[in-house]
């Protein structure tokens, strides 16, 4: 029994966490973006259209 609830507390630590991290760190960088996208089409728009950037 121990070695049950041992290994599944080693899947739950590596696996699952890993791979909710994983997708954690996967939706900030994504939120980033396109804020960051965002802001520079808003900065781009106020410029107007004989800018160049």
């Amino acid at each position: 029994m121990t070695l049950i609830l041992t290994s599944l507390r080693e899947f739950f630590l590596h696996e699952v966490l890993g791979n909710l991290t994983a997708a954690l760190f996967l939706s900030a960088a994504t939120w980033c973006t396109r804020t960051m996208r965002a802001a520079r089409a808003a900065r781009a728009a106020r410029r107007g259209p004989d800018s160049s950037e």
